[in-house]
């Protein structure tokens, strides 16, 4: 990283990806890269995002699995410039094959970011399951960065 002084280390990098409700997903396509938008939830150190059942993105996905995952927060502008505080993931993605992970990572979207719905969720996991595919990130390394005011 060039700005050595910006530099945060992982636990607040996980911190930010916790704050952060969307992030873009940096995948090779054969063409250059696609960068797609996700609503991702953790459970401890790796990343889950749902998706359809096929798409560009489990195309991408089969054939070049590495993936970086970019999560950012702006702040209040400051003399020409903007505050912020994001994080980048880098790992590799893999289709969640294994039934109960997959309901335990679509459990843990839910709770993310439909935490007052979590009574309903065992109802729709039954009628959607099958229709969802849960992708995972097992993260290799975690960056943060931050500019502060001043």
């Amino acid at each position: 990283m060039r700005r050595k002084d910006r530099q945060r280390d992982a636990a607040f990098a996980w911190s930010v990806f916790d704050r952060v409700p969307y992030g873009v997903l940096s995948l090779r396509d054969g063409e250059g890269g696609y960068g797609v938008p996700i609503s991702p939830a953790r459970i401890g150190e790796k990343v889950y995002f749902h998706c359809a059942l096929e798409g560009k993105k489990l195309s991408c996905i089969a054939q070049w699995p590495e993936a970086t995952l970019t999560v950012a927060e702006a702040g209040a502008a400051d003399y020409f410039s903007v505050c912020f505080a994001s994080a980048i993931l880098r790992g590799r993605v893999t289709v969640v094959e294994d039934g109960a992970e997959k309901r335990d990572a679509l459990l843990a979207i839910i709770r993310r970011y439909c935490p007052d719905l979590m009574a309903e969720a065992d109802f729709y996991l039954r009628n959607h399951l099958a229709a969802t595919c849960v992708c995972r990130m097992d993260v290799v390394e975690i960056t943060g960065k931050e500019r502060q005011k001043g």
